[in-house]
């Protein structure tokens, strides 16, 4: 039988999902592909840390080249749309920068990695939202762990092939391949939303809202600007810490402790695994003990972990920080997407839109900016300030996000 709200049966809204977790999953095995080959572009091109921080940064550029037209993109033309579009583009241009000769050519095109992956996140994001409404039950953070497990694989598929004798060179442009037939299928399935869906989804979530918390119709009538602006502090922190390790933990396990590219790679493996599993188990953790304790837990966690990878002796230590940091990291997105959506009683695909725009620019300007402190004071030093960084979340919670989270349901 048909969902009278939605058109889609059950056996619909199931097979929406299950497509909609494999999309997650490329984009996070595409990503996880490209991060062990960071040192090695900077040991091809003689880059300093400074100038791979700046290299980085245009990245960083690409993603805010995004932003300002993913979401109306979304909006106006549907999701499923700019998923297949973006992912058309972003999976060949993961390639590109192994293989540039210079400096400038580098920035090029890391600037259209940025631009691509952040067009595809902020799509792909939306149509979990609107899944999540279709299907009545908090999803977004076993999508999210979806992604973090494609991190896991690329890593670990990354791992394996440096330790074996065919050229470096070539492991990207087949994981590239093989991610790009696997997203073709992919999208094919994802749900079909636009304006419409949009807003009919949206309306019902402010009434449902409004049932379950008083003082979300005085929320609606405040610029989203205020109601959104300490959980984008609190997803800025967070995922300035998830930049800052993807980019530059293998970098720091290979120059300070003297490993291998290998055992880099395995300790962001160990860190994608981490991420995983404690993403796939978001939504019951939230469920259980509510999004205050485990904000909380989260960020504490998280800077423990940087401080065991900063100070570690050993790299087996370095994998226990690794792990403890993907832990900490992993839930504190998709927690706080949920709880805006779901406490300022505006448009959840605007939400999500904003938030994940803000979560985008820190992943990609804190690997930049802690080359540039990492060149001046050393990378040790660039991840104790980072550790410190991450604790500033405990204290926005306390002046500001103690209520809200404590007031919204947690499902």
């Amino acid at each position: 039988m048909k969902d009278s709200n939605t058109g889609l049966t059950e056996a619909e809204k199931q097979r929406a999902h299950h497509q909609s977790r494999g999309i997650f999953f490329i984009h996070g095995a595409g990503f996880a592909s490209w991060v062990p080959h960071i040192p090695l572009v900077q040991e091809q091109l003689s880059l300093s840390h400074e100038r791979l921080g700046i290299a980085l940064l245009a990245a960083a550029i690409g993603v805010v080249a995004a932003m300002p037209f993913a979401g109306r993109l979304s909006d106006r033309f549907g999701s499923h749309i700019i998923v297949r579009v973006a992912g058309l583009f972003f999976f060949p241009v993961l390639t590109l920068p192994i293989f540039m000769p210079s400096f400038a050519s580098l920035s090029v095109s890391l600037f259209f990695m940025g631009f691509s992956a952040a067009l595809m996140d902020i799509a792909m994001n939306a149509n979990g939202v609107s899944l999540e409404r279709a299907r009545g039950k908090s999803i977004l953070s076993g999508l999210h762990g979806f992604w973090s497990l494609g991190g896991f694989t690329g890593a670990g598929f990354a791992t394996l092939w440096f330790a074996l004798p065919p050229s470096n060179s070539i492991h990207l442009p087949l994981s590239a391949a093989i991610l790009l037939i696997a997203h073709w299928i992919l999208q094919a399935g994802l749900l079909r939303d636009g304006p419409a869906t949009g807003n009919s989804t949206a309306a019902s979530d402010t009434q449902e809202t409004s049932t379950q918390q008083g003082s979300t119709q005085t929320s609606a009538d405040k610029p989203i600007f205020w109601l959104l602006l300490p959980f984008g502090l609190c997803v800025f922190i967070g995922q300035f810490g998830e930049g800052v390790i993807t980019d530059w933990v293998t970098v720091l396990i290979i120059r300070t402790l003297d490993s291998t590219a290998s055992i880099a790679a395995a300790g962001f493996a160990l860190y994608s695994a981490a991420m995983a599993a404690t993403r796939l188990s978001g939504d019951w953790l939230v469920n259980r003990f509510g999004r205050a304790p485990i904000l909380l837990t989260s960020c504490v966690l998280a800077t423990s972990g940087y401080l065991i990878i900063a100070l570690s002796p050993h790299f087996i230590l370095s994998w226990v920080g690794c792990f403890i940091a993907g832990m900490g990291l992993a839930v504190i997105l998709p927690l706080l997407i949920s709880a805006a959506a779901s406490s300022t009683g505006k448009s959840s695909g605007t939400v999500v839109a904003t938030i994940a725009a803000t979560g985008y620019t820190a992943l990609m300007a804190g690997p930049p900016f802690i080359g540039a402190i990492a060149e001046r004071y050393g990378l040790v030093n660039a991840f104790l300030l980072s550790a410190a960084f991450l604790s500033l979340i405990i204290p926005v919670y306390l002046t500001s996000m103690r209520q809200r989270l404590k007031t919204v349901r947690n499902s």
